[in-house]
Order: C-alpha cells, then sequence, then structure tokens
C-alpha cells in the first residue's frame, strides 16, 4: 500500500482517530472494508487483460489472546498485525481492516499464477516471528484465503466472499493458506440450492425429529433422550444435520428449525416419559451458537418447560464447547438467562476447543459431554484413553456430571465403564429413532448392551477385586485379575464387569460419606493401573482373553442379572 493512498493518522494504537466516511479504521490506520471494496470495484471497471487477487487473512486463535490476556492486548496485537501485513505486501497492493480480527489485501498485476501464491507465503512468513507488545510476548499466526479474478465480470463483495469461503474451507489447522477453485465454488452453489430447499422443506413439515437415548452404563437404564432434526431430502435421500444445520445457519432459517424442534419436543416427549417407570427421564435439547443468541430462544425454552410441567432440571440444553470457550458475553449472558429458567446446560464436544481448566471452572454448566473423539481410540492404550481418564475426577470435582459420546463398540464401552464412567451414548447403545422406538425402548427396561450375563467366576472376581480395593492391596488386585484370566474371563468383560463394576461401587460409597476420599483415589489409580494391564495383553501380541466355558443361564436368571447392580 502506499502510505499517500488514505491518511496514515497517529501510529500508538491507544489513540483511535476520528472521523466520516473517508477516515481509516480507528485502530490499526488501515483503510476500512468499504473504503476496500470501492477501490476494489474501481480496479475491476478497468481491468483489460492481467489479474488481480483478494486475500482474506485471519488472525489464528485471536479469540484466546482477546479472552485471556484482555482488549488492550489484543487491540496492539491487531495494530502490529497490521504494520507486518504492510510490510509483507507490495508498494502497489493495498490492505484493509475487514473487520475484527480479519484483514483483505488486493493485489493488482499479477504476471503469473504463482505470484499470488509467493505473495500468500510472504504474508504467513511476516507473522513467524513473536509479537513483543511491551507487557507481553504473544506468538500469532495467520491463515490466508486467496481467489483471483482474470477478467470482468465480478463484483468486489462477491470477490472478497470468495476469498473468505477459501479461508473458511478447513478451519482444521493454522497457519494455511488457501485458494478458491472451480470446486469449491460448485460447494458454494450446492449450498445456496441446499439452504433454499431446506427453508421450503421446514414450510412443508418434511424435517422429521427423532429421539437418541443416554443410557446409565452401570444398569443400562436411560437416563435420557437427545431429540435430535433428520431431513429425508425426497430426490438427495438423507442429508446429514452437520451439513443442513450450519446452513440452516447461514440462510437465516436456524429460527424456524429450533421452533419446530421445540413444538415437537414439547407434544412427543410426554409420550416417552409416560413409560419411565422412574419419572425422572431427561429431555436433552442442542442449540448451536447462532440459536444461543436468537431472540425466540428464552421464550421458547420457558414456553417448553411450562407446557411440558415438568421439573426444569429435567431439561438440558446442549452447547457446543467452541461457542462457549471463546466466551463472548452474549453467550454467557444467554446461558445465565438459560439457567435461570432452571434448566441444565450441557458443554456438547467437549475436548475439541482445549477449554482451560480455569475456564471450566468458571462456565455455568451441569454437564460435559466428551467428544466421540476421545472414544474411537479406547479399548486399547492411547493419548484418548489418558485424556478420557483425565477428565472424570476434573469433573467430579468441579459437580459436574459427564457423558461419553460415540460409543459404537463393546470394547469402548468396556473401557469407558471401567475408567468410572457412568453414562453414554452412541450406536453400540441406541440409534436414533422416531418417538414411538424411544418410547418402547424406555419401556423395555435396561439395554442388555450393558451387561454380560453373571457367572459364578465373574462373582467371584469382582468381589474380590472390589476386597483388594477396600484393602488398597495393589498386589493382590493384580492377582485377582491374573486368576480371572486363568480361568477365562475376556478382557473386555474384565474391564466393565470386574474393575469397572468395582470401581463403581467403590465411588457410590465415597459419595455416600462411607469412604475417606484418600482411599477412593487409591483403588481408583489401582484400578486405572490394572486397566492398563488388561489393554497392555492385547497390544503386546499375547493371546487375547476367551470367554469362559460356562452354561448359559436360565432365561429367568439372565433377566434377573440383566436388571441388577
Amino acid at each position: 500500500m502506499n502510505p499517500s493512498d488514505f491518511p496514515a493518522g497517529a501510529a500508538a494504537p491507544d489513540g483511535p482517530v476520528a472521523g466520516g466516511p473517508g477516515a481509516p479504521d480507528p485502530l490499526t490506520r488501515l483503510p476500512t472494508r468499504r473504503q476496500f471494496l470501492d477501490r476494489l470495484g474501481a480496479d475491476l471497471e478497468a481491468l483489460e487483460g492481467g489479474a488481480l487477487a483478494v486475500l482474506f487473512v485471519d488472525i489464528d486463535g485471536f479469540r484466546r489472546v482477546n479472552r485471556d490476556l484482555g482488549h488492550g492486548i489484543a487491540d496492539q496485537l491487531l495494530f502490529s498485525a497490521a504494520r507486518r501485513l504492510l510490510s509483507a505486501v507490495g508498494d502497489d497492493d493495498l490492505v484493509a481492516r475487514a473487520g475484527g480480527d480479519e484483514f483483505v489485501v488486493l493485489s493488482r498485476g499479477l504476471a503469473t499464477g504463482s505470484d499470488v501464491v509467493d505473495l500468500a507465503e510472504a504474508i504467513l512468513e511476516a507473522f513467524d516471528d513473536p509479537f513483543d507488545l511491551g507487557a507481553e510476548v504473544v506468538a500469532a499466526t495467520v491463515s490466508v484465503g486467496v481467489v483471483v479474478c482474470e477478467g470482468p465480470g465480478a463484483s468486489a463483495e462477491s470477490l472478497v466472499g470468495d476469498a473468505e469461503s477459501a479461508l473458511e474451507r478447513d478451519r482444521s489447522g493454522s497457519r494455511r493458506f488457501e485458494l478458491f477453485d472451480e470446486e469449491l465454488r460448485e460447494r458454494i452453489r450446492y449450498r445456496a440450492e441446499i439452504g433454499r430447499e431446506l427453508t421450503a422443506s421446514l414450510a412443508s413439515d418434511e424435517i422429521a425429529f427423532h429421539y437418541q437415548p443416554i443410557v446409565d452404563i452401570a444398569s443400562g437404564r436411560v437416563v435420557s433422550v437427545e431429540v435430535l432434526a433428520r431431513w429425508h431430502h425426497p430426490e438427495r435421500g438423507a442429508i446429514s444435520p452437520e451439513l443442513f444445520v450450519p446452513i440452516a445457519e447461514e440462510s437465516g432459517c436456524v429460527g424456524d428449525l429450533l421452533g419446530r424442534l421445540l413444538a415437537h419436543a414439547a407434544a412427543e416427549f410426554p409420550l416417552i416419559a409416560a413409560c419411565d417407570p422412574t419419572r425422572s427421564i431427561s429431555l436433552a435439547i442442542n442449540v448451536s451458537s447462532s440459536q444461543l443468541t436468537s431472540d425466540p430462544l428464552i421464550g421458547g425454552i420457558r414456553a417448553l418447560v411450562e407446557e411440558l410441567d415438568v421439573d426444569p432440571q429435567r431439561i438440558i440444553i446442549e452447547i457446543s464447547e467452541s461457542a462457549l470457550s471463546g466466551a463472548a458475553d452474549a453467550y454467557l449472558a444467554r446461558v445465565t438467562e438459560l439457567r435461570a429458567l432452571g434448566v441444565r446446560i450441557s458443554l456438547d464436544d467437549f475436548g475439541t476447543a482445549s477449554t482451560s481448566i480455569a475456564q471450566l471452572r468458571s462456565l455455568p454448566i451441569d454437564q460435559i459431554k466428551l467428544d466421540r473423539s476421545f472414544v474411537v481410540g479406547l479399548g486399547e492404550a492411547s493419548a484418548d484413553a489418558a485424556l478420557a481418564a483425565g477428565v472424570l475426577p476434573l469433573a467430579r470435582a468441579l459437580g459436574i456430571e459427564v457423558v461419553a459420546e460415540g460409543i459404537e463398540t463393546e470394547g469402548q464401552l468396556a473401557h469407558l465403564f471401567a475408567l468410572g464412567y457412568r453414562q453414554g451414548q452412541g450406536y453400540m447403545l441406541a440409534r436414533p429413532g422416531p418417538v414411538a422406538d424411544a418410547a418402547e425402548l424406555v419401556a423395555s427396561g435396561p439395554i442388555a448392551a450393558t451387561r454380560t450375563a453373571e457367572t459364578a467366576p465373574l462373582t467371584e472376581a469382582r468381589e474380590a477385586f472390589r476386597r483388594a480395593l477396600l484393602a488398597g492391596d495393589a498386589k493382590r488386585a493384580e492377582s485377582v485379575i491374573a486368576e480371572a484370566v486363568g480361568v477365562g474371563i475376556d478382557g473386555i468383560t474384565i474391564q466393565s464387569e470386574v474393575i469397572g463394576r468395582a470401581l463403581h461401587w467403590i465411588d457410590s460409597e465415597w459419595e455416600a460419606g462411607r469412604l475417606r476420599a484418600a482411599d477412593e483415589h487409591l483403588a481408583a489409580a489401582i484400578c486405572e493401573r490394572q486397566l492398563a494391564a488388561v489393554l497392555d495383553s492385547h497390544i503386546a501380541g499375547e493371546p487375547r482373553f476367551r470367554k469362559a466355558e460356562v452354561p448359559a443361564p436360565s432365561p429367568a436368571a439372565a433377566q434377573r442379572s440383566s436388571r441388577s447392580g
């Protein structure tokens, strides 16, 4: 950018300049988005031959800087980032602030296709060194979306939008650049079509609502059902909610989607609740970040609580961790409003947004749902297992309930139970289904997948292991596990029915005040060590545990067993 293009103003980041439409951005002293669009529009009209490029630049992790270090440091970072950008681009290029932590660059007179790649890489390299901001030294990288225009026909707004779309193509990494191409253009067109069809589908009641149980792993009892939107398009077939819910947010019909979900839940949840003999089953409702701040949310939840006429604690509002990890004031204020209604708040997809321990202590939540990505590696020694194990004691200390999502195998279920998890959700336990299916599942009693048929060797092993835990005898606990293997009890059964059930009994004794905290901690450590040993026996290539050769229990005994404990 040529400094004479726009007035530079003062150089200090803490002295914003005032002005009218022609004034620069008061914080960074760069042109504003409006000024950038005007200049880009003029260049597009004059474009004959050659090419120009628009680059959309976003500071990675800026929300964390703002949250952890404060607005003052964040403002200094924005000012310094603007200077880094100016140093990275050519003299004839234009840099402007698009808003927030985003910038746009206009590069003119590109000679070859590699020129824009060189420019994007130069911008990435300009942010490799940390920023010395006086009170703080901050490491901050950027990601860049790039679009190239080689002829007339495009508008300034569409080019900036295309560059931003390129940036949004893959949010999984940092310090990267993405080029807008025909594949991405087709994807945008497809999403626009889906958005229009979704609006029509909502009007014609084409969206269905299913319920997926959340299960008490120890008893197999359904303790909650999560209501989920399902869209079976008449021509495209089943469309994943992971696709159509974000599109609903983009197309502005997410409020209508939430309204219909609440209406169906109000009409259908009583049918499920009536089948629960404990009269305590809860209803979980997933709310997106845009729904969280939408005007109808509070009124809709209040009306739902009143219409259902149940204890508000039986209504759980699930909010993604990413929405609350940045802790925007508007989000936290809305969560506080929801809790004032008496409902519980669940932090969904926990582990995907790096929520700190300090944040977890301060967030107004009652439950966390461990993301399915940490469940996939369970059943074998892995970092996921360590993370899944580490969440429980922290949550327990804070009085927060924990649910494991995405349980799909017997091994995962057994491992979670052995770690001390009490609630789980996933296809291994129950798939989402219409209200009639959910009601029938609740009425039919404990889910059989959570229990193994009881045998004398299994009962003896569990009781011996429990006695070893009460005595704090790690060597005896190890011997019990070895003896269980010797009589043919398989590894998954040892995890769930020996280690898991013994640990859950220890936990219940501690919660009832019949066991000291130190004894509970020692028992948990012994369980964790023995669980690792069971898993290592698989990984080391030793023969897999075999199920005991025992007669099948009678139907009556099997029924008693499936409903015990």
